[in-house]
């Protein structure tokens, strides 16, 4: 190229350089434009030569201090039910035939609500004839003495007081005639709506009522885990049925012996609740449960 050739191209690069710089950084797929101006950045810091080498190192020597070093806290999973100690049996006082069933299996009723009811007609019956006997006897007994026969007068007493033990007996069972809740609870058994009419005897179990305000958590903690449980640490709990929902726990102590559940050894840990109890809650009902016993490195 003669010396005018030689400028003209030197003033033609010059014209151009710049649109194809921005053509360069614009006219690109979006990754490679962010992978250039990353390394624009990073060799501004660690140098311009071999620049991704030392990035990627750096990089790892964070992630190998952040393992060795950095502290989370750490909790054990368990699953874990729902249970109360306090399950009440009522069972017929005495034979006779169902009359009313106001409850069923899974109501929620308070302290001395009425459950279920039985015929009382027959007892009324009885009720009245020994009323009857005790007056009648207690005439007779006033007869002798004005007549002053006194080993009549003394039979009619007896026979007066034998009436008044079975009028007391007629009605102690007139007034257990009900099936009345012992506490606040859920109805766990009984249901005994189908069979209105139908007799029972004496000592029958008719509901099983469970106490649901003296719930507990019992989880079922693994053998390899349990060394690591705190009789006084805390966690949270979520049912099956409410995943998101998740409420907090105090651990409050730890069987000393593990069982054998589906060929696992699972030492059982009870635990409190520390908020306040859900309406919606009933025995038996099961989840996930996790207990805080510290901090750990993320590495371990």
């Amino acid at each position: 190229f003669t010396e005018e050739e030689q400028r003209l191209l030197t003033l033609g690069g010059e014209m151009a350089v710049r649109r194809l710089s921005e053509l360069k950084l614009t006219d690109r797929w979006f990754g490679a434009r962010l992978a250039s101006a990353a390394r624009e950045q990073f060799a501004r810091a660690v140098g311009v030569r071999h620049t991704w080498a030392k990035v990627i190192a750096v990089l790892v020597a964070l992630a190998l201090a952040i393992l060795l070093f950095g502290r989370m806290n750490y909790r054990v999973e368990a699953t874990f039910i729902l249970r109360t100690d306090d399950v009440g049996i009522l069972s017929a006082p005495f034979e006779g035939y169902i009359e009313e069933v106001p409850a069923e299996i899974g109501d929620t009723v308070n302290a001395g609500a009425i459950l279920l009811k039985l015929d009382t007609r027959d007892l009324l019956l009885q009720e009245a004839a020994a009323a009857a006997d005790f007056d009648r006897y207690n005439r007779e007994a006033e007869k002798a003495r004005a007549a002053n026969a006194l080993a009549e007068m003394r039979v009619s007493e007896a026979q007066a007081e034998q009436s008044r033990v079975r009028l007391e007996l007629i009605r102690y069972r007139l007034g257990q005639a009900a099936l009345k809740a012992p506490f606040v609870g859920v109805v766990v058994e009984g249901d005994l709506k189908k069979r209105i009419g139908a007799p029972v005897k004496q000592g029958d179990a008719l509901f099983k009522v469970a106490r649901t305000d003296r719930m507990y958590v019992e989880c079922n903690v693994d053998e390899r885990d349990i060394h690591d449980v705190r009789g006084d640490a805390t966690g949270e709990f979520a049912f099956a049925s409410q995943p998101k929902l998740r409420f907090p726990m105090q651990l409050t102590r730890i069987e000393p012996v593990a069982q054998v559940k589906e060929q696992d050894n699972l030492f059982v840990v009870r635990a409190q609740f520390t908020g306040p109890l859900q309406d919606w809650w009933r025995p038996g009902m099961s989840g996930v449960a996790k207990i805080n016993v510290g901090k750990r490195t993320i590495g371990w």
